[in-house]
């Protein structure tokens, strides 16, 4: 992966086993995962993060660890991370996501760091196209989707569950 992504407010870089604490902690929070699925006890979550840390992917696509930018571009807190990645695990689409701790909710940092993958996608990976899917009553994050230019495209199985599912092809990029 190795890119490394900058917006105004915030740094995107490669996520690293020395995130997988501040991982963990987040996922442990039955807010931020309330529309996703409940999380395991801890140290089975753990030793999960520790394999999907493992992950590689194609060139251009992963997990970025999303931190707050110091005045001087220097990384702060940790805040979330986001995701360029095949669809469930299995494509052939690729997904982008995103998930934040709760201190950085409403600030819109999902929709900057969104902006930046979607942005990327295109013009470093030439993606033709980018999906996403989201739990019915994740309305947040459907309204993220659409800020960055996902259009809703019916329901798609992913996850073992029909969900909502948005696209957005590189040509309708506004």
């Amino acid at each position: 992966m190795g890119y490394r992504l900058e917006t105004k407010r915030l740094i995107l870089r490669p996520r690293s086993l020395q995130d997988l604490e501040s991982y963990l902690a987040m996922d442990l929070d039955p807010q931020v995962v309330r529309f996703i699925r409940p999380t395991p006890p801890e140290e089975e979550h753990r030793v999960y993060l520790r394999e999907r840390f493992k992950m590689v992917f194609e060139d251009g696509l992963g997990i970025w660890s999303v931190f707050e930018k110091k005045k001087t571009s220097e990384v702060g807190d940790f805040i979330g991370w986001a995701v360029l990645v095949p669809l469930g695990g299995e494509g052939p689409e690729i997904e982008i996501g995103y998930r934040f701790v709760q201190k950085a909710w409403g600030k819109g940092y999902a929709t900057e760091a969104a902006l930046a993958l979607r942005d990327h996608a295109f013009t470093v990976v030439g993606l033709d196209q980018i999906v996403a899917v989201t739990h019915p009553d994740n309305i947040a994050s459907q309204q993220v989707l659409r800020k960055i230019g996902l259009n809703p495209a019916g329901k798609r199985h992913a996850y073992g569950e029909e969900l909502p599912y948005f696209i957005l092809k590189s040509g309708e990029m506004n």
